[in-house]
């Protein structure tokens, strides 16, 4: 297998981001939020790749992407990324989910 160069992450997260632009106009907010973290994942993943050249890490886990590419967000950015990855842990595990959903 071969690894994704930092273009496919780009597009991946682009297509992303329009798949959190659908749920939210249908409603389907928690879909949004995952979809959210996804996009910002694969863009940290993607700078990743293009300053190794190697696969990203395979953590999910927004700040700690961000601190393995030396990036160290500003209060309100590193909080929404703490926030999004909390909502994608919830939303991956039924017993988490009710939670998830409760603060949507």
């Amino acid at each position: 297998m071969s690894t994704p160069v930092p273009e496919q992450w780009a597009d991946r997260a682009r297509y992303d981001l329009e798949t959190a632009r659908a749920m939210l106009d249908s409603g389907r907010l928690l879909y949004v939020l995952f979809c959210c973290q996804q996009a910002i994942e694969k863009m940290l993943k993607g700078v990743i790749a293009a300053r190794t050249g190697e696969l990203p890490p395979r953590l999910h886990n927004l700040m700690q992407l961000a601190k393995h590419v030396g990036l160290e967000p500003e209060a309100n950015r590193a909080r929404l990324m703490r926030e999004l990855s909390e909502y994608y842990f919830q939303s991956r595990y039924p017993d988490t989910m009710e939670a998830a959903f409760s603060d949507v």
